[in-house]
């Protein structure tokens, strides 16, 4: 493959896009030349191709692209790459063309629909950056509200959608002509706003009492929906209002006019000789853009992959991004822990300011770890967002500067701190599951006990024999006594000691199995308790397999505030609690306290998708290359399986043996 331009060759993934539509690797030769769009690279490398009788390609954005701007250095998710023409030249037939002119197919029309809507409820589009909030009020309830879409002056698209610059201003008059009495409202393009381009109408222009400039950058699926009808010229704005269901007038010809869709009565219909002239369905021209004309690689696995799973990548970033202040004072963070907050945090427009010695002002909206969060708001600071570690974090221990997979940013109190509110407890309180997430929440259990996840990963995977078949064998978990889910979620019982005395006080006959902190039994942390001390109350110790060896041959799980005992819930396990832990209180656990905010009973699916979806998020550090902060719990927990199987390097076979044994445990 030549590239006709180094900024070609420098896209994130370049070759994977050039992929056959296999998926299989191939090896490139010098056959093809790609340039991009109708911008001098492309000519360049089309005349190139002509003088050595090689095949041209051309390459653009996809239209699902990114979560920032490309202006501003965001890589690309999707792009489209054409040996026809391109997409947004109508003076040519492309690729797209001649995928849309096939006949309709039932499934993908139905594939489709659900991407569709998702698409929509999620406020999905080509660049997915923070948008201004936006206030319904201003638009008339009373008069119609009328969309004009500007574009980039100089946007190739208009050109060769057979239009001029001047049409802007024809297709402003004309909307005004059609509806004297409507609001009309002028939108600027994204680039236009942020300072980096320039658009087609003057001060003079607009004018007029009934016509209204929109200068935020608001999300075009929110703006629709105020909206009753939208004259466009070229922009892909257009495609998107029909998606909303909203009526559409073409002023030039983009790559969805001229199928019966559009009002295409102002476009130049006449540049397509002949071309298109049949109808075809939304769901028909979505299908064949955004499914099989666009080509997507994926930031975790760097392969190529599905709209889906882009959609299913880009949700959790929008969701976060629209909760985070855009300016944050990071207080009290050592330095290897400042790295992996930026990568979770890499939105655009988020900046970060790191303070160590000096206390951040009262009024920053200000990010601290744990303890440090605490301090903070004993001391009346009131914008904190406490940060910690998330429950499927690493393999190995974060005492021993292993970096997270899966941090909580709770801006109402902590998980752990039962002596207050927080967002999960808020969480557990008001959600209900949907059908789908029921669905999710159940093949997340099922992925995590397959493939024997937990939040370390550490211990052997040695086998235990159970030590007893006459005997209750129960599980003691013990913890770091001077963590703060000990502190803060411990009632009257707060060491390890004083748990195996409890439990052994109860249990006489029982045999216990003392499973001592990995911090602890490392040396990291306080809580350690001599073994002559242990063996009076307990049974064995056991020090080498891991939790979830321990969780095979018990019957009870015994814990003050463990995650272990959440863990153990997945394994449908009976799980003491001996101090109030998140997931105690809801009638999943036997408890010995009792809070009265937790006043509701709760399935476990519904624990399992608030916890591990709805709360915490999740970083892979290899998906920074293409400017996604955020991926899913099943990403993770592929991932970290994947190095468990091989520490050294993940190869593709790995991912793929992975990723196939997730659906085969998806679709039971």
């Amino acid at each position: 493959m030549i590239f006709s331009s180094k900024k070609i060759a420098e896209i994130s993934y370049i070759n994977q896009f050039l992929e056959e539509d296999n998926y299989a690797v191939t090896t490139f030769n010098e056959k093809r030349v790609a340039g991009w769009g109708r911008k001098k690279s492309f000519f360049k490398a089309q005349a190139f191709a002509e003088q050595k009788g090689l095949k041209a390609l051309c390459l653009e954005d996809g239209f699902i692209r990114s979560l920032g701007l490309g202006k501003d250095g965001y890589a690309p998710l999707s792009l489209v790459v054409d040996e026809t023409g391109i997409y947004f030249d109508a003076l040519q037939s492309s690729d797209l063309e001649q995928l849309i002119l096939q006949s309709e197919k039932e499934e993908l029309n139905l594939r489709a629909t659900h991407a569709i809507q998702t698409i929509l409820n999620q406020k999905i589009t080509k660049y997915n950056q923070r948008f201004k909030k936006l206030d319904p009020s201003q638009f008339s309830k009373t008069a119609k509200n009328i969309l004009i879409v500007d574009q980039t002056f100089g946007d190739q698209s208009i050109k060769y959608a057979g239009a001029t610059p001047e049409i802007f201003k024809q297709m402003l008059k004309q909307a005004c002509l059609d509806h004297p009495d409507a609001i009309i409202w002028v939108k600027t393009h994204p680039d236009v706003i942020a300072g980096k381009s320039k658009g087609h109408f003057s001060t003079v222009d607009l004018n007029y009492p009934n016509i209204k400039i929109l200068i935020e950058n608001y999300n075009p699926i929110d703006l629709l929906s105020l909206i009753d009808e939208v004259y466009v010229v070229s922009s892909q704005l257009g495609f998107e209002a029909l998606m909303c269901d909203k009526k559409v007038h073409c002023f030039g010809v983009p790559w969805y006019a001229g199928w019966g869709l559009t009002n295409d009565k102002f476009a130049p219909l006449e540049i397509l000789q002949g071309r298109r002239g049949v109808n075809r369905s939304l769901e028909h021209l979505f299908a064949y853009a955004y499914l099989k004309y666009a080509r997507y690689v994926s930031p975790v696995t760097h392969k190529r992959c599905e709209l889906e799973d882009i959609i299913d990548l880009l949700i959790p970033n929008i969701k976060v991004q629209a909760t985070l202040p855009l300016k944050l004072t990071a207080y009290g963070f050592s330095a290897w822990k400042r790295k992996f907050i930026r990568d979770f945090l890499a939105f655009p427009k988020v900046k970060i300011n790191f303070k160590n010695f000096f206390k951040p002002n009262q009024n920053d909206q200000i990010l601290a770890w744990g303890k440090k969060a605490k301090l903070l708001k004993d001391k009346g600071y009131k914008n904190v967002i406490t940060v910690e570690d998330g429950f499927i974090r690493s393999i190995g221990l974060g005492a021993s500067l292993i970096r997270p997979c899966s941090l909580v940013f709770d801006d109402v109190g902590i998980y752990y701190d039962a002596t207050q509110p927080s967002k999960i407890e808020n969480l557990l309180k008001t959600t209900e599951l949907t059908s789908t997430q029921y669905e999710r929440a159940q093949n997340l259990r099922d992925l995590l006990v397959e493939l024997n996840i937990s939040k370390y990963n550490v211990g052997v995977a040695k086998k235990l024999t159970k030590p007893s078949e006459d005997q209750k064998i129960l599980l003691v978990i013990g913890q770091v006594e001077d963590d703060m889910s000990v502190q803060l979620g411990g009632v009257e019982i707060k060491t390890n000691l004083a748990l195996l005395k409890e439990v052994r006080r109860n249990n006489s006959k029982a045999y216990i199995i003392y499973k001592p902190h990995p911090d602890v039994h490392a040396g990291l942390r306080v809580g350690k308790i001599e073994e002559q001390v242990v063996l009076q109350y307990a049974n064995q110790i056991e020090l080498d397999s891991s939790i979830l060896e321990c969780f095979e041959i018990c019957d009870e799980v015994h814990t003050i505030t463990s995650l272990s005992g959440f863990e153990a819930l997945l394994r449908g396990l009976k799980v003491y609690c001996y101090g109030m832990p998140f997931y105690a209180g809801w009638g999943l656990t036997q408890d010995k306290f009792q809070c009265d905010r937790r006043n509701k009973n709760l399935d476990l699916d519904t624990l399992v998708y608030v916890t591990l979806v709805e709360y915490a998020v999740y970083n892979i550090e290899k998906t920074t290359s293409m400017n996604i902060p955020l991926v899913s719990p099943e990403d993770v927990i592929l991932y970290i399986q994947s190095q468990m199987n091989f520490p050294a390097e993940t190869s593709k076979e790995t991912w793929k043996d992975i990723f196939l044994k997730f659906k085969k445990i998806q679709n039971r």
